[in-house]
């Protein structure tokens, strides 16, 4: 196994700042990740040493029931949610898999794939014997129609394309070959690593037919993975059962053949404290979100707390300029150098958790070191501030400049269970420089709206995919998303996120580190943590897995007692 990301806690202290004030939303999630690993030995030792002692054989069967955080919205393949994407993986299989353990992309629907030597063109192979929950044959046909899906989507019915996905110029298929050929319009160095991710996991012909409507349904989406959605009740529970048929897991998986549970009852449960008191009273196997006031606590009673930490973007702050007082580097650089990182770590958060040293993990591709850029400096963030003009207090000692308060408004994260204590905490770090931070709360319900308020200054973003740089391209362009609201075009910006998609290897490397240091030399957006998911698991649960994202994975997943009543 490689060495950092995920990790078993065995140590965890209550933060510090738990008197801030505002309740935690118990909503999802973060956490992203390639070659996750466990750091310790938590209180799960005993049953995992209990494991190696039961037969394949009396692994199988028994339900696992498994309380969310939040409700699954939509089964869409491309539905942006964390925890639709974690469902996604659990009922799909991907053409490419990416080894959580390894970090390596390797064959899985795709036996084999060649690239040619000016990168436009791709041929897979595709593996022979593959079946959709249908019935139907995931076959190059299938796998054709896929990727065609993926690409090019049907905007005339409202149904988009796949926003990670290069552009694509033919898509072409040899069923007696079992062979897919990509064109691209120009190369796309990603492109593989794309196709190991939960947007582009692969599904039967009825799910592709379908209206945009009707691929919002959980239950339509039929996929070719280990377990299959045989009932939902929105907002209540889904139901998994397992397929007796599945036989084409990834050839480094040692459990070959069906998933070992019957069945998964997927549960909403949306308040923290009913979640975990649900898992303290043994109606729950397994739990996503625990506050780190609760880690030490669960661990000393005996539950597994797993804490998955990952390649991906880090937990980013973006300064959008549509506020004018951003629009003033020295205003954006004092907001920077105000934040003390190192408070938040050990005010909020436990050992398992990091500060984030750029606007990626330590491990995504092209990593640059911003520690020192990122340093927290009162002294330059006061003179900064006073450089630009904002010399004057008011009575509540905020700085004033023609009249005007130094005030930016945010909205709370509502896609981290955390997020409340550690925006008020930024709050009181900013206020001690005279910067006036405004917190809004909000629902899920009204969440876009909040972010699309022309007043918002800092948004919170930081979203795991397969390739972290696609998705800061697609965020931070002003032609795509525009995320940092640049009120004209930065044509270097744009230069560096686009070309780092066309170049590969030290190329790329150098192009990536290149737009780490201009975004952070010019305060665009500035990390603060590196992003954790926080599971905990009975005692008795085994073989629980994980996507490179962080997402659970339960085909290798069964119980001890279940194991032991066989």
């Amino acid at each position: 196994m490689s060495q950092q990301q995920v990790r078993i806690i065995t140590k965890s202290r209550k933060p510090l700042w738990a008197g801030v004030g505002i309740g935690v939303a118990a909503v999802a999630a973060i956490g992203v990740g390639i070659a996750l690993v466990p750091k310790a030995a938590g209180p799960d030792t005993a049953a995992a040493q209990t494991t190696a002692d039961i037969a394949e054989e009396d692994r199988f069967g028994g339900t696992l029931t498994y309380l969310d955080a939040e409700v699954i919205a939509s089964g869409s393949v491309q539905n942006g949610t964390w925890q639709g994407s974690a469902l996604t993986h659990n009922i799909t299989d991907r053409l490419v898999y990416a080894n959580p353990e390894t970090g390596e992309l390797e064959p899985w629907i795709a036996e084999k794939w060649d690239i040619s030597e000016d990168g436009l063109e791709y041929v897979f192979t595709i593996k022979d014997g593959v079946t959709y929950s249908n019935g139907q044959e995931l076959d190059a046909g299938s796998v054709q129609r896929n990727i065609e899906f993926q690409a090019f989507g049907r905007p005339d019915e409202g149904i988009n394309p796949n926003q990670t996905y290069p552009a694509v110029e033919s898509v072409t298929s040899d069923a007696d070959a079992r062979t897919v050929t990509v064109r691209l319009t120009e190369p796309f160095s990603p492109y593989i690593k794309i196709l190991s991710n939960w947007a582009s996991s692969l599904v039967a012909d009825d799910t592709l037919d379908g209206t945009a409507e009707e691929q919002q349904l959980i239950t339509n989406t039929i996929g070719s993975g280990p377990f299959v959605v045989t009932s939902e009740t929105y907002g209540e529970e889904i139901v998994l059962e397992s397929r007796d048929d599945y036989d084409w897991a990834p050839e480094s998986s040692e459990h070959q053949g069906p998933a070992y549970l019957d069945r998964i009852v997927w549960i909403p449960v949306l308040e923290d404290a009913t979640r975990l008191g649900s898992l303290r009273a043994g109606e729950g196997d397994l739990i996503r979100y625990v506050q780190p006031s609760e880690e030490k606590p669960l661990e000393k009673d005996g539950f597994q707390v797993v804490g998955l930490q990952g390649t991906g973007q880090t937990n980013t702050w973006v300064l959008k300029q549509q506020v004018p007082v951003l629009q003033d580097e020295r205003v954006r650089k004092a907001i920077l150098s105000a934040i003390d990182r190192r408070q938040i770590i050990d005010d909020l958060y436990t050992d398992n958790w990091t500060t984030a040293s750029s606007i990626v993990t330590e491990d995504a591709f092209g990593f640059k070191d911003q520690s020192d850029k990122l340093a927290f400096d009162p002294e330059a963030a006061n003179d900064l501030l006073d450089e630009a003009g904002w010399t004057e207090r008011d009575a509540d000692g905020y700085r004033v400049k023609d009249g005007e308060r130094l005030h930016i408004k945010t909205v709370i994260d509502v896609f981290d269970s955390t997020a409340p204590a550690l925006f008020q905490l930024v709050q009181w770090q900013l206020e001690q420089v005279g910067i006036e931070l405004e917190l809004t709360e909000v629902d899920y319900a009204n969440v876009q709206t909040a972010y699309a308020d022309p007043e918002v200054g800092v948004l919170r973003t930081g979203w795991p995919q397969a390739d972290p740089w696609v998705t800061i391209r697609n965020a931070f362009d002003t032609a795509r998303s525009n995320t940092l609201a640049l009120p004209q075009a930065d044509a270097t910006l744009n230069d560096l996120l686009n070309r780092q998609t066309t170049v590969s290897g030290d190329e790329r490397a150098e192009v990536v580190g290149e737009l780490q240091d201009y975004v952070i030399d010019h305060a665009l957006a500035f990390p603060i943590i590196t992003d954790t998911q926080i599971f905990a698991l009975q005692p008795d649960v085994q073989g629980f897995g994980w996507t490179p994202e962080a997402r659970p994975v339960f085909y290798d997943t069964f119980t001890l007692d279940d194991a032991e009543k066989r």
